[in-house]
């Protein structure tokens, strides 16, 4: 193996053992003690390939962004010209295991969360979300035939509901399947142009049942309610007989 593939293959296992330790312990948490064990390599390795942990960190968002892009982009190569159906191949790529996995979401989300304060990961994740967006606004002209406006907008709703079903997967990935949310995503674009909408079957995430309690607990719950003072009871009235009636006027 030549120097320059050696090279490639441990900034890929420094990587992947960055994306990790993220995906474990969070961005700020992460440290190069944890990526170094997690790659099996010294610190001065790492320091030969990276300048610093931020300049890692970059490096790893780029390559987060980099299989994104190629996942949705090879997808649409293979799509046909008609705009509905480039759409759906869009969508269906967003939703299926290689892009919508908690594990990648988890890493995904710890840079979103940071690229308020973080211009050199805003810049990056904006430029990601213009080409994605893109291509959704390319998709929906063709498929809606009126302004490009109105084809851009619709572009960021879908673009923007992708995401925030991205989380729901994320914080529930036992319980939601990703097939409902792709089909989310095909009702809304049915919508723009007034096909019949595609039914979304009932998806309700179980919550876990309320443990019964003991004896005690339950004694200890009674004495704690307040207690309603009791209504004075009102004596009944007493009915008079007809002739006790009468007999009273005489």
């Amino acid at each position: 193996m030549s120097r320059a593939n050696v090279k490639d293959k441990r900034k890929a296992q420094l990587i992947a053992a960055a994306l990790e330790s993220i995906a474990k312990r969070g961005l700020m948490e992460t440290t190069i003690t944890h990526i170094s064990k997690g790659a099996g390599m010294s610190r001065g390795i790492i320091n030969f390939y990276f300048t610093s942990k931020e300049m890692m960190m970059r490096e790893t968002l780029k390559t987060l962004i980099d299989d994104y892009e190629t996942h949705w982009s090879a997808a649409l190569a293979g799509a046909s010209e008609d705009g509905r159906a480039r759409l759906s191949t869009l969508i269906d790529a967003h939703f299926d295991k290689q892009l919508c996995s908690a594990r990648r979401l988890n890493v995904m989300s710890a840079f979103w969360g940071h690229a308020a304060t973080q211009a050199a990961y805003r810049n990056q994740l904006e430029a990601a979300d213009a080409r994605i967006e893109h291509a959704l606004t390319e998709a929906l002209a063709h498929m809606l035939g009126g302004s490009l406006d109105e084809a851009r907008n619709a572009a960021t709703q879908l673009h923007a509901m992708i995401r925030g079903l991205w989380l729901n997967f994320m914080l529930n990935p036992k319980e939601i399947e990703r097939d409902v949310l792709a089909a989310h995503c095909n009702s809304y674009v049915d919508r723009l142009t007034g096909a019949p909408v595609r039914i979304v079957r009932d998806h309700i995430i179980a919550r876990p049942a309320k443990p019964e309690m003991s004896a005690a607990e339950a004694r200890l719950a009674s004495a704690a309610k307040p207690k309603q003072p009791r209504k004075p009871k009102v004596p009944e009235p007493k009915q008079l007989d007809i002739e006790d009636l009468f007999g009273a006027r005489s």
